[in-house]
């Protein structure tokens, strides 16, 4: 009885808190650049073009495995025919030949056959082999060319979020300053009534409120083509409703010296990889043409029965089984020509390599350009706002006073956003600048590369 007791406290307890838990009002969840970036990589239709592509190549990879595989294959013929050649040869296979027959009119043959063939390469001057390398290669190319498809839309939404991270900065500075603009033309009107102040100066005012609600609606406008472009690059509509976290997604990560990162670029972009494997593809061409002039060994074997209507039996059964070898002598010089153009694809490779060594070191160095920049921008926005909101005080307590014209009170408002402007565009520019570093290094540690994809392309598995 006391069990019972202290059993219903606690269901009570259960079914009040699931209750609780039902009716409490869903806590809306902001959306945080790395789930836009892993949004993105999932619904974006330029990335599920690019996995299209590589289902391909592993494809190619497939078909070049199957040449190494014997071909099986049934048939069956049915034959009705008055040549003396063919009566000869499929009454023997049919096991009836009648001897004495009158081969210059042996009459009306009808021959039923049916059977299963067998083919089996043996040897294709290692062009099998080279064609299984040549796909290897394919579809290395086709993951690293992938991975910057990855890299280029990660790198696109990171530019946007900050877009629409500083829009809000702006729009916020333009209503402030729409703001004191107003507090002050409410006061000058009611000077201007009652005769303390010039009708200039009133229109002063005004003149600079429109222009502040012209840079607020600017602003407004930014504000939402940046976030339709985000939300286009995350596969959704443009007028979804967003929510964006304010949380630093990188924490206080600093980005490796120039000299590393320049190394570890040249050993791990995703363009230097894909080149290779494209110089890798070109060398097993050139190859592959090369042995036009190697001999071709293959196994055939046929086992068939034939008969003269339907009556086939095991004992009539047919078998042959051939090894046969062509060997190629002459092909009107077209080895020599498949030879000269995969050596020019080969070189033309090279030469794709080569300028995606130089592009990458070109990228690297421009990322850490724009990142240096961006700091000393930043500091010295920060400098000028200082001094901005120090010179727009003192001129406030003079123009209150009676010693500064509205003129120049404006002025100094006018500068203090401005630099407010400059400091909200360095130091997100300082953000974009870091995840360029980033990605350019291909860098795989905690910071902004945790956003970028490995860009590495996966080995292919070797075949025993």
């Amino acid at each position: 009885m006391n069990q019972g007791h202290r059993i219903r406290p606690t269901l009570f307890g259960i079914l009040t808190t699931a209750l609780l838990l039902v009716s409490a009002p869903a806590v809306a969840v902001s959306l945080t650049l790395p789930g836009a970036v892993a949004t993105a990589l999932v619904n974006n239709p330029d990335l599920q073009s690019a996995d299209e592509t590589v289902s391909l190549a592993r494809s190619r990879i497939e078909k070049a495995r199957a040449a190494f595989w014997p071909t099986l294959g049934l048939y069956a013929e049915a034959m009705r025919a008055d040549a003396p050649s063919a009566y000869l040869f499929k009454t023997i296979d049919q096991r009836l030949y009648e001897p004495g027959t009158d081969f210059n009119d042996p009459g009306i043959l009808t021959n039923i056959e049916g059977g299963l063939e067998v083919q089996m390469p043996l040897y294709n001057g290692g062009r099998n082999h080279l064609a299984m390398a040549s796909a290897r290669s394919g579809l290395d190319a086709t993951l690293a060319r992938q991975a910057s498809t990855r890299q280029q839309l990660t790198a696109e939404v990171i530019d946007t979020w900050y877009d629409i991270l500083s829009s809000r900065q702006f729009i916020l500075i333009a209503q402030e300053s729409v703001k004191t603009v107003t507090a002050q033309l409410e006061v000058m009107t009611v000077r201007y009534k009652g005769g303390s102040a010039l009708k200039s100066d009133l229109l002063s005012l005004r003149v600079r409120l429109a222009e502040a609600e012209e840079h607020l609606l600017a602003s407004r406008n930014r504000l939402e083509l940046t976030r339709a472009a985000l939300f286009i690059l995350l596969g959704q509509e443009p007028d979804a409703p967003d929510d964006l976290s304010q949380e630093p997604p990188f924490g206080n990560w600093e980005p490796p010296p120039y000299a590393r990162g320049l190394k570890q670029a040249l050993e791990r972009r995703c363009e230097i990889q894909g080149a290779l494997a494209l110089e890798d593809q070109a060398q097993a061409g050139t190859t592959a043409a090369q042995s036009g002039h190697r001999p071709v060994v293959n196994l055939a074997g046929r086992l068939y029965a034939n008969d003269d209507g339907f009556d086939h039996s095991a004992d009539r059964a047919n078998w042959s089984i051939a090894l046969r070898m062509d060997l190629p002598l002459f092909s009107g010089f077209s080895v020599e020509a498949d030879t000269r153009s995969a050596r020019a694809r080969e070189r033309q490779a090279r030469t794709i390599r080569q300028k995606a060594v130089l592009t990458v070191r070109l990228d690297v160095k421009n990322a850490y350009l724009r990142y240096e920049e961006a700091v000393k921008r930043l500091q010295v926005a920060r400098k000028a706002v200082i001094m901005g909101e120090e010179t727009l005080s003192l001129v406030r307590k003079q123009y209150e006073g009676g010693s500064a014209t509205i003129t120049r009170y404006l002025e100094a408002e006018l500068a203090r956003n401005r630099a407010r402007i400059r400091q909200t565009a360095a130091y997100y520019d300082k953000k974009k600048a870091l995840a360029a570093i980033a990605r350019a290094t291909a860098t795989s540690e905690q910071g902004p590369g945790t956003l970028f994809s490995d860009p590495r392309p996966q080995p292919t598995t070797p075949e025993a």
